[in-house]
């Protein structure tokens, strides 16, 4: 049996919704990211079918989620070094380390006839690229509502939003994972957090090729995506082209908004009040919270999953040198970081 009709076998319902497929191949990082948009805005006014954008970028950047800040979410040591852009997604989640050794998916669609967009779409799209990554060697399961998972390590992120009338749904599997660049592009308070951050990145996040030794070619994975996509009994999908209104758009509306600095650079949303001054989501329910100490300039570092405290850590005066010590549990630090955690809605 062919791994096409072995996904077939899966489920076996031929679905009646027909999308476009715009395979965009390997291309400039603005294009890769944002050419859903302009296609967005075509699906919604109704001039193009519920579309799947396949693409890889040709170059690395930094992606920044819709709700994020750039001044507080990005070390700009690390755009000076590395000299690469940072684009902000009009969908949610964190700030990422996005390179060639990505693929990405993206769905443009209505609501009538492709999902009410939100959590349950994200369960039910996301069928597609674990059925297709298994028929690939590699062992991906669904850790709701948006990670693929090996074990528990994730390999693929995945993020809806709405745009311009219609839903999007954008996700990508890393086939390599760079994590000293994962961990570097943050800004941190304090420099000896940078040490934990990048530790807990490489415990958490894996890769295709970490998990098999090897990357199956891009256009392998492009075609069996497309075919999970309808043997899931999600849609069927024909080939494409961009039509002359979404180039325009793209050119004109879309590549001008990621290139103005005010979109990039957008105002930090309001702080809830409380001592956590700096949060990051690693994967899943796993991320640290950075704290501020009572009546010390000292921080601490709990590295959580969910609300439960995992890790500990004191970490010297934001201007000193002196490095982070790790906490025993059952010690009154530990416990006062424990407590502070125990009134944070940490990683759900």
């Amino acid at each position: 049996m062919s791994g096409h009709d072995a996904i077939a076998a899966s489920v076996g319902e031929e679905p009646r919704a027909l999308w476009r497929h715009l395979d965009l191949g390997r291309c400039d990082p603005v294009r890769a990211q944002a050419f859903v948009e302009s296609v967005a805005e075509s699906v919604a006014a109704g001039e193009v079918p519920n579309t799947l954008v396949t693409a890889q970028p040709n170059a690395p950047y930094v992606s920044l989620g819709f709700h994020q800040s750039f001044s507080e979410e990005i070390d700009e040591g690390f755009l000076a070094r590395r000299r690469v852009p940072v684009l902000r997604r009009v969908e949610g989640g964190g700030t990422t380390w996005l390179d060639p050794d990505q693929w990405f998916y993206q769905l443009a669609y209505r609501e009538e006839d492709g999902g009410p967009g939100g959590p349950a779409d994200l369960v039910r799209f996301l069928r597609a690229p674990v059925a297709a990554a298994r028929l690939l060697g590699l062992s991906a399961e669904l850790r709701a509502p948006s990670d693929l998972v090996v074990g528990d390590r994730k390999v693929s992120g995945n993020a809806g939003g709405d745009w311009a009338g219609a839903h999007i749904l954008v996700g990508g599997v890393l086939g390599r994972a760079d994590h000293r660049a994962m961990s570097d592009l943050l800004k941190l308070p304090h420099p000896a957090i940078r040490p934990i951050v990048r530790e807990e990145i490489e415990r958490r996040v894996t890769s295709w090729e970490a998990e098999t030794g090897s990357l199956p070619a891009y256009a392998a994975w492009r075609d069996h995506l497309v075919e999970a996509f309808r043997a899931q009994g999600l849609f069927r999908s024909r080939p494409g082209r961009p039509t002359p209104s979404e180039e325009t758009r793209f050119r004109t509306e879309t590549t001008a908004r990621h290139e103005d600095p005010s979109w990039r650079e957008l105002p930090p949303a309001a702080k809830a009040p409380g001592p956590v001054v700096r949060r990051l989501r690693i994967a899943g329910p796993h991320g640290l919270l950075v704290l501020s100490a009572t009546g010390t300039d000292r921080l601490g570092v709990a590295v959580v999953h969910g609300a439960t405290v995992r890790e500990a850590y004191a970490v010297g005066p934001p201007a000193g040198r002196e490095g982070a010590r790790r906490l025993a549990e059952g010690t009154d630090e530990f416990a006062e970081i424990a407590r502070a955690v125990a009134n944070d809605p940490g990683f759900a």
